[in-house]
């Protein structure tokens, strides 16, 4: 029996990989790194909804105390934190396996999946049919684009809704806007 999917392409994203590649996190207090997350969450939420596709991301969380994998939703994206003593890749390597099939025989769930890593190694394990890789710079430079892309067209729709819209008053006849006046005189 196939699993019911909402999109065609899944993402999964390696966030302490993308972090670490790209933010130069190590040198970061903790509550940078915490603010980091919440802004790739974000981003990933914006993504997800332009792009028409299903995400996940992972943060390695080894060296906790969780004795189980936490998974939440937030901002329709899927966040995975790994148990201890069980990495990142080892979630991802699951997660790839699972819905290409691969895992118990199970049919293919989606058509294409997308890792997102730098990790080489990692990227050589996931490889499969229907699985490609995205480098933390591809795919960072693709997020930087597309919100480039939509701050331009939301500039143009202000551009035209600024065109379309005339104030109140521009749009009353002479003798209503003198009306309007002389009210405004009586009750100041």
């Amino acid at each position: 029996m196939k699993k019911s999917i909402s999109h065609e392409n899944l993402i999964i994203v390696d966030g302490h990989n993308l972090i670490f590649n790209f933010f130069k996190a190590g040198k970061l207090s903790r509550e940078k790194i915490d603010y980091i997350k919440e802004k790739l969450i974000a981003d990933l939420s914006l993504y997800k909804s332009q792009k028409n596709c299903d995400v996940v991301i992972i943060f390695d969380a080894r060296n906790s105390e969780n004795q189980k994998r936490s998974i939440q939703t937030i901002d329709d994206v899927k966040v995975i934190y790994s148990r201890r003593n069980e990495s990142a890749d080892a979630v991802i390597e699951e997660l790839v396996g699972a819905e290409t099939g691969h895992a118990d025989m199970e049919p293919a769930v989606y058509s294409r999946i997308f890792v997102v890593t730098s990790d080489y190694l990692q990227q050589k394990v996931v490889f499969r049919k229907n699985v490609y890789r995205k480098s933390c710079r591809e795919f960072h430079m693709e997020l930087k684009d597309l919100k480039r892309e939509l701050r331009e067209k939301i500039a143009g729709f202000r551009k035209e809704s600024d065109r379309k819209f005339l104030a109140l008053e521009k749009r009353l006849s002479i003798k209503t806007r003198k009306k309007l006046s002389e009210l405004r005189k009586k009750h100041y």
